[in-house]
């Protein structure tokens, strides 16, 4: 519960504000917390300090538009129009929309906790980790180390703090990669009570050949695709829905495997690797057909043959797009396909050509019956709350994109004037 949050939108009223907060703090504090009072005060007063911090450097430009109505972070169309905003806004060219970036040979990666496993912090832990991790072996390097920052609530029990260590450290310890540094801090300090955590981990490698980017898919080759157990999205589906043996098919690092195969056996023979998340395949087309204007045909039977089998049964008993989530697959593209695939099944990885490149259609992504399968603007909805949120936004795409550009050219003087000033000092 944001107190500060609160508290500003209820500005100018200060006896609402005593009279909300007073009720907040009570209801996870005590009735009998003797700061309560004294809280209240202090909060009104940093607040209403606070708003009247006006100018250049206190101020950004409000587009009217909501995180979550514009589809932030829920891996669809919404959230790549803002993604492809701050990749201008960065300075980074299109082409280098990847999980990993590559600087003289280093390649780095940092992933957000799943939102929904704040209250599972082992698993979250875990499933961050993996993710950050594969994304910079997916591109090709030898990872040299995590590094962790992490966010709790004023009333998350410190016991969280360690099983999120503990789900972090599993994996370090499985693939030997060791943890260099991290954060530790509270979510807005004292004004913040709960007991949510959030949080990131990141990882950084060093490239051990060519840098497997999506910048290098061309027409004619084929995707091969490695078994897909899941990660910290179908973690999320199964624990909201009820499939709590499902959680133990994704704790398996097949999917960091897969990457270290290609990368000691067959390097040369690869030339990109993506993993199966974003918005499931859907998203990945989406990001490929972006960068190189090329389209992916899939084999609907095979693609789903990879699937771990308990994870596939429980998207169809929910009527959840196994097309629209992560999976956590590994995507190899390739022009010798059964070279790699010797490889991975000599190491007993699942893996076969699901699919073929080809020139850019109307669309990302097809069925090999030719059955187009269309970007969304979210994910697949996979928990009760974002079955309720579905697709909805307030907002077409074109009335979205307008409202970003509008902050994008804000950000963007705002970053000329102070450069125009550190230069004067």
């Amino acid at each position: 519960m944001d107190l500060e949050g609160i508290a500003k939108k209820l500005l100018p009223d200060e006896e609402a504000i005593r009279k909300k907060l007073k009720e907040e703090i009570e209801f996870y504090k005590g009735t009998h917390y003797p700061l309560t009072d004294k809280l209240i005060e202090a909060i009104i007063k940093e607040v209403k300090s606070e708003v009247n911090a006006k100018g250049l450097l206190f101020e950004y430009f409000k587009t009217g538009a909501k995180a979550g109505d514009s589809g932030l972070g829920s891996r669809g169309t919404g959230d790549f129009l803002i993604h492809n905003y701050l990749f201008n806004l960065s300075g980074r060219p299109l082409y280098t929309f990847d999980d990993a970036g590559v600087a003289k040979n280093v390649v780095v990666s940092i992933d957000g906790i799943h939102s929904r496993l704040s209250y599972f912090p082992f698993l979250a832990g875990f499933h961050v980790t993996k993710a950050t991790l594969r994304d910079i072996m997916t591109k090709g390097a030898e990872p040299l180390g995590i590094i962790i920052d992490i966010h709790l609530s004023d009333d998350s029990d410190i016991g969280m703090l360690f099983d999120f260590e503990a789900g972090v450290a599993t994996i370090s310890k499985a693939l030997d990669v060791p943890i260099l540094a991290g954060s530790t801090l509270r979510i807005g300090g004292d004004l913040v009570i709960g007991e949510r955590i959030s949080g990131a981990v990141g990882s950084v490698g060093i490239l051990k050949g060519r840098f497997y980017s999506r910048a290098n898919i061309e027409k004619g080759m084929y995707v091969v695709m490695s078994e897909g157990n899941g990660g910290g999205t179908i973690t999320t589906t199964a624990i909201y829905n009820g499939f709590y043996d499902v959680v133990y098919e994704t704790i398996s690092i097949k999917d960091l495997l897969t990457c270290k195969v290609v990368q000691d056996e067959v390097p040369d023979k690869v030339v990109a690797m993506t993993d199966v998340t974003n918005g499931g395949i859907r998203g990945d087309a989406r990001e490929i057909n972006k960068i190189k204007n090329v389209s992916i045909i899939i084999n609907e039977k095979k693609f789903n043959a990879l699937v771990n089998p308990k994870v596939l049964e429980m998207l169809n008993k929910l009527n959840i797009d196994v097309y629209g989530i992560s999976i956590d697959s590994i995507m190899i593209f390739t022009k010798e396909p059964d070279v790699v695939l010797a490889s991975l099944r000599s190491h007993n990885i699942r893996a076969d050509i699901v699919g073929e490149v080809v020139d850019g259609r109307e669309y990302p992504l097809y069925l090999d019956d030719n059955t187009p399968l269309l970007p969304r603007f979210r994910e697949s909805p996979y928990t009760p709350v974002k079955a309720v949120i579905g697709n909805y936004s307030p907002y077409t795409l074109d009335e979205l994109d307008e409202k970003l550009k509008s902050a994008f050219q804000y950000e963007q003087k705002k970053i000329s004037t102070v450069l125009e000033r550190l230069k004067l000092k």
